[in-house]
């Protein structure tokens, strides 16, 4: 934590899986030891002790905030449970780091955040790209965003791999599930998209689901996402300033082309960012003191997840409808 007259508070976690052990990571490597696991497998509950020392474990949530009366837990369950998770915690006042999505609906998303503010307990979203230190120094080398002028998105999904873990019905949700975060890269600096111009098709199975999206977000900035489930390819985003472009492809790289200069120069990220998955050791120190001051700091609260997720909502919806309409398609 940056403030060191507070205590280091006492964090629980929900959902012991790959995931689960990025956190660990961190949160040990701040010297916040995870006090104890719940999650609803035995055979999961018996690897958090035997892999990580987690002891103390639980099957419920309820059960585990009754009995160790956690400061706040990071939530890493399956990304269709993350709402009831949320929910559970935060109405028996217990802030939370959420992973993404923050709920299925923009409906949910928004009950969590009255919640939230109803228990006085923060929900900060887990959207670690937003904490990756390149996109921090692009910021600053633009001069603060609202320097910034326009964003875009390339995004992929591949459904054969994700069908092979998932059901038909969750592949149906991955904009909710993965593709948040490429549109909350984009929204994160945008602002909303109040009126979005949206196409969407279906070529066929399996999901072959293609997406366009642009407008002009409140703030002035044009923003651009395009997404493809029936080809390969990297994620890239984009930001615009004047007489700047600053890609990120892989997101966590940046390089910066500058208008009148030929070569492209690179911003390099943290050492904490290469030691550990980016953007989680600047995510669990800020959740750290959101769970010591059960504020989070502004930019980041869970009502900055809303515009994504309405954008996310918009485009499941549009490519449902024409997966419906397409020759062919089974249904989900």
């Amino acid at each position: 934590m940056t403030d060191p007259s507070l205590p280091m508070p006492r964090i629980s976690l929900v959902g012991y899986g790959r995931i689960a052990l990025k956190h660990l990571e961190v949160f040990q490597a701040l010297g916040c030891p995870i006090a104890s696991v719940c999650d609803a497998s035995a055979d999961r509950r018996r690897a958090a002790a035997s892999e990580s020392g987690l002891a103390r474990s639980y099957a419920s949530v309820a059960e585990m905030i009754e009995a160790e009366r956690p400061d706040g837990i990071v939530a890493c369950v399956s990304f269709d449970q993350n709402f009831s998770v949320a929910h559970a915690a935060v109405s028996r006042g217990v802030p939370v780091l959420l992973e993404k999505p923050p709920g299925l609906s923009a409906a949910e998303c928004r009950g969590l955040l009255d919640l939230s503010s109803r228990r006085g307990a923060p929900i900060l979203p887990a959207f670690n790209r937003r904490h990756y230190s390149v996109l921090r120094k692009a910021l600053e080398d633009a001069g603060g965003a609202a320097n910034v002028t326009e964003t875009s998105v390339v995004w992929t999904e591949e459904p054969e791999r994700l069908l092979k873990r998932y059901s038909r019905l969750q592949v149906s949700r991955m904009v909710f599930a993965n593709t948040i975060h490429g549109l909350d890269m984009m929204t994160h600096l945008s602002g909303p998209i109040p009126q979005p111009a949206l196409t969407a098709r279906s070529l066929g199975e399996p999901f072959r689901w293609q997406a366009l999206l642009h407008g002009v977000s409140d703030r002035g900035v044009l923003a651009s996402f395009a997404s493809s489930w029936d080809s390969p390819g990297g994620w890239r985003f984009v930001f615009c300033t004047r007489g700047r472009r600053y890609t990120f492809a892989p997101l966590e790289t940046c390089s910066v082309e500058e208008r009148g200069q030929g070569a492209t120069r690179r911003i390099e990220p943290d050492d904490c960012d290469r030691r550990f998955k980016p953007g989680f050791f600047e995510q669990a120190r800020m959740f750290l003191e959101v769970a010591s001051t059960r504020r989070v700091p502004a930019g980041f609260g869970l009502e900055t997840a809303i515009p994504a997720m309405e954008l996310a909502e918009r485009i499941t919806e549009a490519c449902l409808a024409a997966h419906r309409a397409a020759p062919g398609s089974a249904p989900i």
